[in-house]
């Protein structure tokens, strides 16, 4: 799948905040033509991340489901979305699930996370982590994922944690969580 254009991610992040958008509303927030209003919308639903419906899109019904994890209800500020490569979509509650699910789940073809400030979608691989914090929205260890470097340290300095790139949040929640099974075992 390509990587969205600045104005597709835009509508996506304006699709996570409202749960959908008519052709009407793309028109009338971008300024753009109908015709690639409906190109906008076929690039978002090709990449996985919008579903069709009359008039414009939605998010995948694995956005408003069940945390593939933890059962937990599927929060869209928190969402940890998960594509796999023969096509089926996924959704973790938080980014502690999301990460977790992503050691279990094989040829996985693409992660996506919400920014914890500002509830933009963002390619998991590339965001900051900051594990252990104080602001625990959901499960624990608390796993929040940022956008930028320099947010993800401003958040730990001011709420506690560490920050973590993709690959060492992965192995650090996977360790954490191992420490807490033994740890509940005795």
């Amino acid at each position: 799948m390509k990587n969205l254009s600045p104005r597709q991610q835009k509508l996506l992040n304006w699709l996570t905040q409202t749960g959908d958008l008519s052709i009407a509303e793309i028109r009338a927030r971008t300024g753009v033509s109908q015709a690639t209003a409906y190109r906008e919308i076929h690039a978002l639903i090709a990449a996985g991340v919008a579903q069709k419906v009359p008039g414009g899109i939605t998010l995948p019904e694995s956005a408003a489901s069940l945390c593939l994890h933890c059962r937990r209800p599927v929060n869209p500020r928190l969402v940890f979305h998960i594509h796999a490569s023969e096509g089926s979509r996924h959704a973790a509650c938080c980014a502690h699930c999301g990460l977790l699910a992503l050691s279990h789940l094989s040829d996985t073809h693409q992660a996506m996370t919400a920014d914890f400030l500002y509830g933009a979608l963002l390619n998991a691989a590339q965001a900051w982590y900051v594990l252990e914090s104080d602001v625990a929205p959901c499960c624990r260890p608390s796993a929040l994922a940022f956008d930028a470097q320099s947010d993800a340290e401003r958040f730990a300095a001011a709420f506690g944690g560490r920050v973590y790139a993709f690959s060492a949040a992965q192995a650090e929640i996977t360790r954490l969580m191992a420490l807490s099974h033994i740890g509940n075992r005795k």
